[in-house]
């Protein structure tokens, strides 16, 4: 019993993590001239983020994407890098890779700072449900605060 309280109390911090330096990473990326500088950015990610219903929306960017996108840059790609190459290469490599992903230069900034943070949360504790809860909780704050502000206006 005292093990399931202290690992819900666990995730729970990495979900918060993730949530506020997801949102503090965000909020400064989109006061920063980036998205001026790459305008084609908002044009193209704001009405992707409001045309999905919230229950699709929770389940695609906020449960399937961060554990698959954690499976493959994090469980498979940063821990084969990690075995030849050590923690600095297998984080710089895996977050490159995580950002060119993201096929778009500001999220891909984003992309690579989240997941430089979240390789750094990983390979401290080095367990998987880490980075894939620090994700939930980045896209889930990013993606909530985005439909929020995109239906206000």
């Amino acid at each position: 019993m005292k093990k399931t309280v202290a690992a819900i109390a666990d995730s729970a911090k990495y979900l918060i993590i993730g949530a506020v330096s997801g949102t503090l990473l965000n909020t400064l990326i989109m006061r920063s001239p980036l998205p001026d500088i790459f305008p084609a950015y908002t044009e193209s990610i704001s009405p992707q983020l409001i045309s999905v219903d919230i229950i699709y929306g929770v389940l695609l960017y906020c449960l399937l994407s961060p554990l698959l996108e954690e499976l493959i840059f994090r469980k498979i790609l940063y821990d084969l890098v990690y075995m030849k190459t050590g923690f600095l290469p297998a984080a710089f490599i895996s977050s490159l890779v995580f950002a060119i992903y993201h096929m778009n230069m500001v999220q891909g900034i984003y992309a690579f700072i989240m997941a430089m943070l979240i390789c750094l949360l990983y390979y401290r504790d080095h367990r998987f449900y880490v980075p894939v809860c620090i994700h939930i909780g980045a896209n889930l704050a990013v993606w909530l605060s985005a439909n929020i502000i995109l239906s206000v206006k």
